[in-house]
């Protein structure tokens, strides 16, 4: 991809692949009407109902201990790969509305 040929480090390495779209795809959003994508880009939806973006009251709500925990784990794991990739996104110089766990969890949930 043109992302990873862009610099000369190789940022985007140590990531899982699903990560690296994730990515890929913040970049895009990034680069706003000067990316060709932007057009596909403002028919997404705003948000997605996946466990990773359940709030305490959502998970709660769940009732079952085995969801509660599945909803847990989910949020867990979200934040980690966000915290795996936020100091290669940082590098890409992304704005910083986009750096935020909640535009992470909307690109995952885009991907």
């Amino acid at each position: 991809m043109k992302l990873c040929l862009l610099h000369s480090k190789p940022i985007l390495l140590t990531l899982l692949p699903r990560q690296v779209f994730t990515v890929c795809l913040v970049y895009e959003i990034n680069k706003g009407k000067a990316s060709p994508w932007h057009p596909y880009f403002l028919h997404l939806p705003r948000s997605y109902s996946i466990l990773a973006a359940f709030g305490e009251l959502e998970t709660q709500a769940l009732q079952v201990d085995y969801a509660i925990w599945a909803a847990q784990k989910a949020v867990t794991k979200a934040k980690y790969e966000w915290e795996q990739a936020f100091t290669r996104m940082k590098e890409l110089k992304l704005k910083p509305p986009l750096l935020t766990f909640k535009a992470w969890i909307w690109a995952t949930g885009t991907v």
